[in-house]
């Protein structure tokens, strides 16, 4: 048995986006303007997307033209230290499939959103250059999902840092009830 050992919660990767790739954007839009309830707004990417968010933590949904055959809705966490993180998912068997590569804001769009943002609930402070940095990666099971290092002055808009609810005391109780569960093998769970 493995010995207890604490937990930080302010470093479990939190999931910030949810990319649903599609292949034509107004129809993917309308469809999921119909499934939430509300409008998307446009995404300022280099990239045609819109968002929309999904929960009051600082999760967005975002539908964007897919990029490749097969492309798949794809997670995105934030994590504090892009960089530690690849390396641990390296090690862990995993494999990193694009990036690290800047999320920088579009020229053409920087100056007024930059305006705008002073508007924002979520203003900080005035927004930079990039959002961050990001990379896609694959688990050991090639599973895909992505990775993003925000720019501190994004971190209220997604609840991250000081503006995070981390993981709770009770959250953590249950998962350790959860891990010393006398549960059968799954050859047998089923089994009458």
């Amino acid at each position: 048995m493995e010995a207890k050992r604490e937990i930080d919660v302010s470093a479990i990767p939190k999931p910030v986006l949810i990319n649903v790739p599609v292949d034509d954007v107004a129809r993917g839009v309308e469809f999921y303007q119909a499934l939430l309830g509300m409008p998307l707004a446009r995404s300022l990417s280099y990239e045609i997307s819109y968002h929309a968010p999904v929960s009051s933590d600082g999760i967005l949904l975002t539908v964007d033209k897919r990029r490749f055959p097969g492309e798949a809705i794809t997670v995105y966490f934030h994590v504090a230290d892009l960089d530690a993180m690849l390396k641990t998912i390296a090690e862990a068997g995993g494999e990193v499939t694009a990036g690290p590569y800047d999320l920088p804001l579009p020229k053409q769009v920087k100056p007024e959103f930059q305006e705008q943002f002073r508007d924002s609930p979520f203003y900080r402070g005035d927004a930079g250059d990039s959002m961050g940095r990001g990379a896609s990666v694959t688990d050991a099971d090639g599973n895909r999902f992505g990775l993003v290092e925000f720019s501190e002055w994004a971190h209220a808009t997604f609840r991250l840092g000081e503006y995070a609810t981390p993981v709770t005391a009770e959250q953590l109780v249950d998962q350790s009830i959860a891990l010393n569960r006398k549960v059968p093998p799954p050859s047998e769970i089923f089994q009458e």
